[in-house]
């Protein structure tokens, strides 16, 4: 009858580890969420950089198509400065 009983020292053993089970997967749920975010904010960081990148390649076809030197060694210019 006291495997039935809430109260007997096996449940309440028994609930007490489960909270803490609960408590540690929460723990390790909310380190990996953290990492996550960190990891998009990289991807987000490098496919800003991707963008920028496409950016300057589309600036430099076009010059390049028409054999626009100086548009070429402009972009160019504004680019190394950009990279500080």
């Amino acid at each position: 009858m006291e495997e039935m009983n809430e109260n007997a020292p096996e449940n309440k053993l028994k609930k007490a580890y489960r909270k803490i089970g609960a408590r540690d997967e929460l723990e390790q749920l909310q380190a990996r969420v953290a990492d996550l975010e960190t990891e998009v904010q990289e991807l987000r960081t490098y496919q800003h950089r991707l963008a920028e990148l496409t950016d300057i390649v589309q600036e430099l076809l076009v010059p390049l198509s028409q054999r626009d030197q100086s548009r070429v060694d402009e972009v160019l210019a504004r680019y190394t400065d950009q990279l500080g």
